[in-house]
């Protein structure tokens, strides 16, 4: 399915819905009120999921209501309210934007995001850990400000940072057994979009080598700066191709056909674990490639569902069996 129009008629809304709907947050805003209109008290989102050779009957019902006042943020599932470990899964996307070309050379924060968006969506036991985590690090960096100002005692950390280590320890796990595959994939899908024989790697950079000692022993300047200076928080990694590190080396080109292997990768990977294929989700993406990249990556997604918005016709031309759209304010109509 492609959508074509120009700019702002609103092809990235409809995208961000579906994706919102997989991921239970926008990838747009940090905030989920912010997708509301300004005029608008409330919202939803709701869509049916069938799986390949599945009855119709048998779709699955998914819903997110949002409502401004009071701040409420609500899943569901067949109808019923539930909690996110039950929601999250019952759509899988795999998304490209623009912005995905900030993965390389952007701030260490976006390639964590691109990890647990990923994993949310597969592993239930992940989804928790990460979660605990967060919790558990916020409350840890509130005490390190209270023992700055001599509001409770250092020994305190003790108990938090106990709990922290349990979840990171299972937060790293999942995260090396992701990365792992990845790396075993970047290689051949590279020279197949690229064309080349270039070779891509990945490397990981964690904190998880004796973490708990490493957290004991950071305590003093945790305690003056306020917040927890090591942990899966600070995790990072970085594409590495011929040696060279293309965050600092990589021409456009070279980056952007790494980011696109780095997306198909996670594809299989989502597919190795579930046994299905992932519905992808392409904004904008062909604009940013030349004629041959566009052709690779469109024969390698042949065998998937996909929705893509473009400016362009042209640029989806070579997707086969493509259903065209065109998105006028908000409208959508087939083009024949």
């Amino acid at each position: 399915m492609a959508l074509i129009g120009a700019n702002a008629q609103g092809k990235t809304n409809l995208l961000e819905s579906v994706a919102f709907l997989a991921l239970g947050k926008s990838f747009r805003t940090r905030h989920a009120m912010e997708t509301l209109g300004w005029d608008r008290p409330h919202g939803r989102i709701r869509g049916k999921v069938i799986t390949r050779d599945q009855d119709p009957t048998d779709a699955t019902e998914i819903e997110i209501f949002l409502q401004r006042t009071p701040e409420t943020k609500k899943v569901k599932k067949q109808q019923k309210v539930v909690p996110p470990k039950e929601f999250l899964g019952s759509l899988r996307v795999v998304l490209f934007t623009p912005d995905d070309m900030q993965l390389l050379s952007g701030s260490p924060s976006l390639r964590r995001q691109y990890m647990d968006r990923a994993l949310v969506q597969l592993d239930p036991i992940y989804l928790d850990a990460f979660s605990n985590y967060q919790r558990l690090m916020k409350q840890r960096n509130m005490l390190l400000k209270q023992i700055q100002n001599r509001q409770s005692q250092e020994w305190e950390l003790d108990i938090w940072d106990a709990r922290i280590v349990t979840e990171a320890e299972v937060i790293w796990q999942r995260r090396g057994e992701f990365l792992k595959f990845l790396y075993g994939q970047l290689a051949d899908l590279y020279k197949q979009i690229s064309g080349g024989k270039q070779q891509l790697m990945l490397k990981y950079n964690s904190h998880e080598d004796r973490f708990a000692e490493r957290l004991t022993a950071h305590r003093s300047n945790d305690i003056r700066m306020g917040s927890t200076s090591v942990g899966p928080h600070r995790d990072d990694f970085s594409l590495i191709l011929d040696d060279r590190n293309l965050a600092e080396f990589g021409s456009r080109g070279e980056c952007r056909s790494a980011v696109l292997s780095l997306k198909l990768a996670e594809i299989h990977y989502i597919e190795e674990r579930t046994g299905a294929r992932p519905l992808l989700l392409l904004d904008d993406v062909f604009s940013e490639l030349d004629a041959s990249r566009r052709g690779k990556l469109s024969e390698l997604l042949e065998a998937y569902q996909s929705i893509v918005t473009t400016t362009c016709r042209d640029h989806v031309s070579s997707l086969k069996k493509t259903k065209i759209y065109e998105v006028i304010e908000g409208e959508v109509k087939e083009v024949k």
